[in-house]
């Protein structure tokens, strides 16, 4: 019996080592977002990230005049020689999306908070397409995929078109080249959706390969880098927002796939105080010779550590089940 009882307990030891390797039971406790940004040669190469170039969510307090804010999702569009940083703006009540703006990408201004909704907002994808100015940012609260045009640039926006209905989805990234739109639901489920054209009917594809796991959920727009098109994705391996992997789009007659290209490609810088606990999201465009990348990150304040069983048997499992 006591032999049949020490088994037992090694396996589940043993058990329990596995699960915590994979996805540890403790992380660090998330804190609030800064955003960075910073020109790189080529999108691939991993950006310096440092203490020059950045908001922090300190700054955000000193200009709201109130604490407890913070930024994240940055997403930015560079128009008549001006960057205009959009990004999530997190205080007391849901977010809204404020603006940024810069003439050389490295000195940026608070112009204030330019869309303001009764529900949650975040993730200010803005491109532009044809002659006019759009932004897709996450409407989940409102159980719509909602679509935003610019009225007045840059300060003034309202709603235009509904791409999806009666669908919570976090995030949704649209590729219009490709007429693609990958989000992901609630469980982390990881969709794709396909349509003839921007207004056209977004249905959800047939032919997508999907994932299930720590490493679903988009963290970015779509960039192109020799000819094929890459997907910055959330790496929740340590937690959520602990750290961006880069997936390659890859199509055939059969189906659609995003494979993994670069793994943790960011991931928490200890050196800067401001990204120490890990980074979700990630923006680059060429601009000019060079390209211009906009990311974000979380600090944890002393040491703090959350629980997270109900995450680590999760995502144990979606890997199991892969």
């Amino acid at each position: 019996m006591k032999k049949l009882l020490l088994a037992f307990f090694l396996i589940l030891l043993i058990g329990i080592f596995f699960l915590n390797y994979n996805y540890p039971f403790f992380t660090k406790k998330i804190g609030r977002w800064s955003v960075g940004f910073t020109f790189v040669e080529a999108p691939l190469e991993k950006p310096n990230i440092d203490e020059k170039h950045l908001i922090s969510y300190v700054e955000v307090d000193t200009l709201l005049n109130s604490e407890g804010n913070y930024i994240a999702d940055p997403f930015f569009i560079f128009e008549e020689e001006t960057f205009y940083l959009f990004t999530e703006l997190k205080g007391e009540d849901n977010a809204n999306i404020a603006l940024f703006t810069s003439s050389n990408g490295l000195d940026y201004k608070y112009e204030g908070v330019v869309i303001d909704e009764d529900f949650h907002l975040s993730y200010p994808q803005v491109f532009r397409h044809k002659s006019e100015i759009y932004m897709l940012p996450e409407t989940k609260q409102s159980g719509k995929v909602l679509l935003y045009k610019a009225i007045d640039f840059p300060t003034k926006w309202e709603i235009v078109d509904t791409l999806i209905r009666n669908r919570k989805l976090k995030d949704a990234t649209i590729l219009l080249e490709k007429n693609l739109m990958v989000a992901v639901d609630d469980h982390m489920n990881q969709l794709i959706f396909e349509s003839d054209s921007l207004h056209g009917e977004w249905k959800e594809s047939k032919r997508f390969e999907g994932r299930r796991g720590n490493e679903t959920r988009p963290g970015g727009r779509f960039f192109k880098f020799q000819n094929d098109w890459y997907l910055p994705v959330q790496d929740r391996t340590y937690g959520y927002g602990s750290g961006i992997s880069i997936y390659k789009l890859k199509e055939s007659e059969v189906k659609i796939s995003l494979d993994i290209s670069e793994k943790r490609f960011l991931q928490q810088v200890p050196e800067v105080k401001w990204f120490n606990r890990g980074m979700h999201h990630l923006d680059i465009q060429k601009v000019g010779d060079r390209y211009y990348t906009v990311y974000d990150g979380d600090r944890n304040l002393n040491g703090e550590r959350s629980f997270q069983i109900k995450r680590t048997l999760k995502y144990n499992f979606y890997d199991l089940f892969n």
